[in-house]
């Protein structure tokens, strides 16, 4: 029986908006990873593996957030620079209840997010119904699939908006009661660095080796889903967590698929791992949960299934030195406008802020600290994992290839600064952009 006109044509609209949205995803690809074709993003057959781990290795102390206050947290886990998870952190969010693909598909679907950064550090933009679409297909066959990492998250950038369908993901959670006291709030939001990422990704996506930029901690927040962590204390030494990985890229998966064994080996006639003797902390991050990462552990984060998160990093009164001095190096008007605010909220509220800006003016003839040597991704990443940034104000690691390119100017807005501290926010990518002209006239 031969299908009739009106079915014929239904047949016909499917068929051109699935092909739609394969080119619309082959397009997306091609931005975000350009180093591999259409055929390359599969070539490990990463899928077929399990990265799952057993909650055994995990011996990361947890918390209850309701029962312990911010002096016992901050005296026991933050002033020692040790990570901690804590439990029922999410409870009251309506994200706790909310955040899942239904809610983002239905609510959010035409709304645009960033997956990644083309080769020119343009960031790369996907409607949340074709990530979701993508993640849920073809997605779960890649290597280390595309994930979302914004910190722009909060803003509205449909083309045809519409107000019955606002942005409101800010209002979706709150910042958990350790880590209100964030001194960066001080610098303003057009000034300070970017600090909030939401997180969203499939099985094996994630953000490979870094340290969060600019000496500051990071909280990430885990609403569905399971993360893998592994952490390393300050001073590890870089050439052994993040060693050359040709042929493989620098992704979370195929770091922890080439780098992660070699740290749980015992040689003959030890008595620890490699990764026993270095410090290196594994997390098996469960739903609800939200983890602790203190300033300069470097660390690698890898969704192990469809996940759902929030990350932010900040500076509070307890790593305020070794932020300073990071930011007295790397972003030294930043540093000096931090300064100020102190300055002047010392007068204004000698407790705390007194004992604050003493830390900080204590500072004065110590000599710069550079900038780490590993990437930079949100943290916590972040994640929580890149498209870029850590997103951790963070330059996400994303291709061996990228990190050789020099330097371009973008003209769009930007979700993280670069591993060395260069701001990539709007208005100092557009200086700069203005300046190199001024200087390719001069020179012509």
């Amino acid at each position: 029986m031969q299908p009739s006109g009106q079915g014929q044509e239904v047949s016909r609209k499917r068929q051109r908006k699935s092909d739609k949205y394969e080119r619309k995803v082959r397009k997306i690809k091609a931005k975000a990873r350009s180093e591999l074709d259409r055929f390359e993003w599969n070539k490990w057959q990463f899928a077929k593996q399990s990265y799952w781990i057993n909650s055994g290795v995990d011996r990361v102390p947890r918390i209850d957030y309701r029962t312990t206050s911010k002096a016992e947290f901050v005296e026991k886990y933050e002033s020692k620079g040790l990570p901690v998870v804590m439990t029922h952190v999410t409870d009251t969010w309506r994200a706790h209840h909310t955040w899942n693909y239904d809610y983002f598909m239905k609510r959010y679907g035409s709304h645009l997010f960033k997956v990644g950064e083309d080769d020119d550090e343009n960031n790369v933009y996907m409607k949340m119904k074709h990530f979701l679409q993508y993640s849920d297909g073809e997605g779960q066959q890649d290597d280390s699939p595309l994930y979302i990492f914004d910190s722009g998250f909060h803003r509205d950038r449909r083309k045809r908006k519409t107000p019955d369908q606002p942005n409101r993901l800010l209002e979706d959670y709150e910042v958990p009661s350790y880590f209100d006291d964030d001194l960066f709030k001080l610098t303003g939001e057009r000034r300070r660095p970017p600090h909030r990422w939401i997180v969203i990704g499939g099985a094996r996506s994630g953000t490979g080796i870094h340290t969060d930029p600019l000496g500051t901690s990071a909280w990430n927040a885990l609403l569905r889903g399971h993360k893998r962590w592994a952490m390393f204390p300050p001073g590890t030494p870089k050439e052994v967590i993040d060693p050359p990985m040709k042929p493989y890229d620098r992704e979370a998966v195929s770091w922890f698929s080439q780098v992660f064994p070699k740290f749980k080996h015992k040689s003959p006639g030890e008595t620890q791992t490699l990764g026993e003797k270095l410090g290196m902390v594994e997390v098996l991050q469960q739903p609800g949960e939200t983890i602790f990462v203190p300033g300069g552990w470097a660390h690698v984060v890898m969704n192990l299934d469809m996940t759902f998160a929030v990350t932010q990093n900040f500076c509070s009164p307890t790593n305020v030195e070794l932020v300073f001095l990071n930011t007295r190096h790397s972003r030294p008007k930043l540093a000096a406008k931090l300064h100020r605010q102190i300055e002047r909220l010392a007068k204004e509220q000698p407790d705390p802020y007194g004992a604050v800006l003493a830390r900080i003016d204590s500072l004065k003839y110590v000599p710069r600290i550079p900038p780490s040597s590993s990437d930079s991704s949100s943290s916590s990443s972040s994640s929580s994992s890149s498209s870029s940034s850590s997103d951790s104000g963070i330059a996400d690691t994303r291709s061996s290839k990228k990190k050789k390119q020099k330097q371009q100017v973008s003209s769009t807005e930007s979700e993280s600064d670069l591993s060395d501290g260069t701001c990539m926010c709007h208005k100092c990518k557009r200086n700069r952009k203005v300046e190199a002209r001024r200087k390719a006239a001069l020179s012509s």
